[in-house]
């Protein structure tokens, strides 16, 4: 399986599966789904997958940082040109 079929299937596992929530969805397919985008820069895909399936909901609560939040997810979103 391919990074941008990876990163697809993982979003939806952790959308239906996790905490991932339904709003930021339709821009993670939106990379997902257009490989031909975001060719060459395919080490923040690579680092967007990570940020998908190391997803916490609480990961800034504690003092110590467990997972990525949903703020990592955005700002890797924004280096890759996509927004809401």
């Amino acid at each position: 399986m391919d990074l941008f079929s990876r990163l697809a299937e993982t979003t939806l596992r952790q959308n239906q599966q996790g905490e991932l929530p339904d709003f930021v969805v339709p821009l993670l397919m939106q990379v997902a789904r257009h490989p031909e985008t975001f060719a060459g820069r395919e080490t923040l895909v690579e680092l967007l997958l990570q940020e998908v399936e190391e997803y916490e909901t609480y990961s800034n609560v504690c003092c110590e940082k467990i997972g990525f939040s949903l703020e990592d997810i955005h700002v890797t979103l924004d280096r890759l040109g996509v927004s809401y």
